[in-house]
């Protein structure tokens, strides 16, 4: 369609934009900073509407309209961006994550006659290790695991066994194994302990917090601490004759091309 406006003609498009980004899920860090992207062909005079789901009203709740943010938290923020004239990108950022940030946002372009819109689901977790991640131990050792989330006080971790040599399960909460709970400032351990550590104890050993999971592999067998030293003296024996080789391959080339330069 071409509106006339004095001497100048403007031409303005019929066709409805389109989102080229697709649904996605991301996982994030809590106090990362999470960049939504959704990258937009066509916008003409439409706007770019970002929403988040509200569970308890079953409704996306508006938080932005092309670059005005409605809600009173600073920590969001939208940058937008032109490749060329018909393509652009609209992004939503949210500084410093924190856990009820956690959610399914939309990217959304919309009138009267016609829609467009993608959701991306917004995963936010919490830093969290396992030490050792693998241990070899000789029977009727003493072994600790421990399981540490970083920026929350909680006492919700959970351990569980995956065994390496049986089918059935262990009662992790055995009477040689039991665990204690450490509390400092805004970090929490869960230390596993297993007191006497036998061969059915070989497996993996897992401890969760909500969704998240880290896991620690443990060989108990008789000398499994000198096997594992000797493969690991062999795997770096390689690693030095590999060196060798290749610096024996570069002093080689060296010298040839210095005797060529020689010659010429």
């Amino acid at each position: 369609m071409i509106m006339i406006h004095g001497l100048i003609a403007v031409v303005i498009s019929n066709k409805f934009p389109q989102i080229l980004t697709q649904s996605y899920n991301q996982t994030l860090n809590i106090s990362d900073t999470a960049i939504l992207t959704c990258h937009v062909e066509n916008l003409g005079y439409h706007h770019v509407t970002w929403l988040k789901y509200d569970p308890t009203t079953t409704t996306y709740l508006p938080l932005t309209v092309s670059e005005h943010v409605f809600i009173s938290d600073t920590r969001y923020f939208v940058s937008s961006y032109s490749t060329s004239s018909d393509s652009s990108y609209w992004n939503l950022e949210i500084s410093n994550l924190k856990l009820s940030d956690e959610g399914i946002y939309e990217c959304k372009i919309s009138n009267r006659r016609a829609s467009a819109s993608i959701q991306i689901n917004l995963q936010v977790q919490i830093p969290m290790t396992i030490k050792p991640s693998r241990l070899y131990v000789e029977p009727g050792s003493s072994v600790e695991l421990d399981c540490i989330i970083y920026n929350i006080n909680t006492s919700s971790i959970t351990w569980h066994f995956s065994s390496l040599n049986h089918t059935d399960k262990l009662n992790i909460y055995h009477y040689d194994i039991y665990e204690k709970f450490y509390n400092d400032k805004n970090t929490s351990k869960s230390q596993l302990i297993i007191r006497h550590a036998q061969p059915y104890h070989s497996g993996l050993w897992t401890c969760t917090y909500k969704r998240q999971r880290r896991s620690a592999k443990i060989f108990v067998q008789k000398g499994a601490l000198q096997h594992h030293q000797q493969q690991r003296l062999i795997s770096n024996n390689r690693s030095s004759s590999s060196i060798q080789c290749t610096m024996s391959l570069i002093l080689f080339a060296l010298l040839v091309g210095h005797h060529m330069t020689h010659r010429i």
